[in-house]
């Protein structure tokens, strides 16, 4: 991918008036959790929540220009009343990473085996309610610039960060936490110490976010570098953004993050802990994102394992392994 100049920077005067400009100025609403189930995620997902929410949705990064983090702004609020920035000096990783060896296997979620889904459609900016429930079924519900969750939608085990023991001021599904804390160990381990930067983000922040980028970029452009609300991986609990720990460097004000010791590991070794690559380079006709390497999503280790050995990127695996994965 050609890079150009540093990323855009916005001062925090203009956020604000962006803030005020959109009705923002009180707090959030508060969403209502789910309702819990002992299910567990599966590839077969129930009948699509026909309700409808504001949506819109975006991905990719203008040609000639250095990657953006597609669901963030550029001076951002905190996403949401018990999240805030990370802060504080983190250890530093030595410049070579390893990759470390294979972990011990947990249960997740996997393909339910000889079921086939659709063809992978292009790329669109349609509306479609997510098919399930995507607070069990986090680990296949598909998320693009097609499928949307709900405006009220959260998860109703968010817990920080720190419970990984890392960086904290962030939250993810209570799910993602152990593997999380394995895969943070071993990236100590093999001297490439990675830190969090975002996670999850409510469907209100990401109102803000874009919203922001039509006002600075102009509608087209801010759908090649931003999602529109309810189509955010960050949404489902289980995405994060990753940066290097021995800086509190954005990942996306590199040239190419995934060309750190920090991405490097990543790159490698994300998947044995049930991480995969939302955005690989080059795939954005598939993706219908451009090239983001810090931006990983949990999906469990065996799901991840099947996504890794097959070569595929996530959304085609989800598509193509998803029987209930047809459009209206």
């Amino acid at each position: 991918m050609m890079r150009g100049g540093p990323a855009l920077r916005r001062p925090v005067s203009l956020l604000i008036t962006i803030w005020l400009a959109a009705g923002c100025a009180s707090a959030p609403p508060t969403a209502s959790p789910s309702t819990p189930s002992s299910a567990g995620p599966s590839l077969v997902g129930a009948s699509a929540d026909p309700s409808a929410s504001i949506g819109t949705t975006g991905g990719g990064v203008a040609p000639g220009s250095t990657p953006r983090p597609r669901d963030s702004l550029a001076e951002s609020p905190s996403p949401g009343p018990t999240s805030s920035q990370p802060s504080g000096p983190v250890p530093s990783p030595s410049p070579n990473p390893s990759p470390s060896p294979n972990p011990s296997p947990s249960p997740s979620p996997g393909p339910t085996g000889g079921d086939e889904g659709g063809p992978l459609p292009a790329c669109a900016y349609r509306d479609v309610p997510v098919v399930g429930d995507a607070d069990t079924d986090w680990a296949t519900t598909i998320l693009d610039t097609t499928y949307r969750l709900p405006a009220d939608f959260m998860p109703r085990d968010l817990v920080d960060t720190s419970k990984a023991g890392m960086n904290g001021g962030q939250q993810v599904s209570a799910a993602v936490i152990d593997d999380l804390r394995d895969m943070h160990q071993a990236s100590i381990a093999a001297g490439a110490e990675i830190a969090v930067r975002w996670a999850y983000r409510s469907y209100y922040f990401q109102t803000v976010a874009f919203d922001h980028w039509v006002q600075v970029d102009g509608r087209l452009l801010a759908l090649q570098v931003s999602a529109r609300p309810g189509h955010s991986e960050h949404q489902l609990g289980t995405a994060i953004d990753f940066r290097s720990a021995d800086s509190d460097k954005a990942p996306w004000d590199y040239p190419d993050w995934g060309t750190t010791p920090a991405g490097l590991w990543m790159a490698a070794n994300a998947w044995r802990f049930g991480f995969i690559l939302s955005y690989p380079k080059g795939m954005q006709a598939e993706t219908c994102y451009g090239y983001e390497p810090w931006h990983y999503r949990y999906v469990g280790r065996d799901l991840a394992a099947a996504v890794h050995a097959s070569g595929e990127t996530l959304r085609r695996y989800l598509w193509e392994h998803d029987p209930v994965a047809r459009l209206p």
